[in-house]
């Protein structure tokens, strides 16, 4: 498995569990467990499980570089994706920002709409350069 489709599915993990209601640690890591092989389930359930335990801080950071959008009215694969894109910004030093945040455009080219790839990206950037 590549980097990309385990990035690929810690958003679909992140989407499910916001959907779910059930945004935490416990459930991060043992879907990740479940669904992410080798090395990628640890690395991903690091990433995941500090996602949902910073969840309030990452969403101030979207919310204060979204103008004139909260996360509570965003599609939520697109909170999924940007949710994924800052706990790596924030979390992970050995992945480059704009690596994030190129992945991060893609995710949304192939699962959500160009509209949002373009909205991700300006959110994105914003984040960068405030972090």
């Amino acid at each position: 498995m590549t980097r990309n489709e385990a990035r690929e599915i810690m958003m679909q993990i992140l989407y499910e569990m916001d959907a779910t209601k059930a945004l935490n640690e416990e459930n991060a890591r043992k879907l990740a467990a479940e669904r992410l092989p080798g090395d990628h389930a640890s690395r991903g359930g690091n990433l995941l499980s500090q996602i949902a335990l910073n969840i309030e801080v990452i969403d101030e950071d979207i919310n204060r570089c979204a103008s004139k959008w909260k996360t509570s009215r965003m599609p939520k694969v697109d909170l999924a994706i940007m949710r994924l894109a800052c706990g790596e910004i924030r979390y992970c030093d050995d992945i480059p920002e704009a690596v994030t945040v190129n992945e991060a455009i893609n995710m949304a080219k192939k699962y959500s709409t160009e509209n949002s790839a373009r909205f991700i990206h300006g959110v994105l950037g914003a984040v960068t350069k405030g972090k």
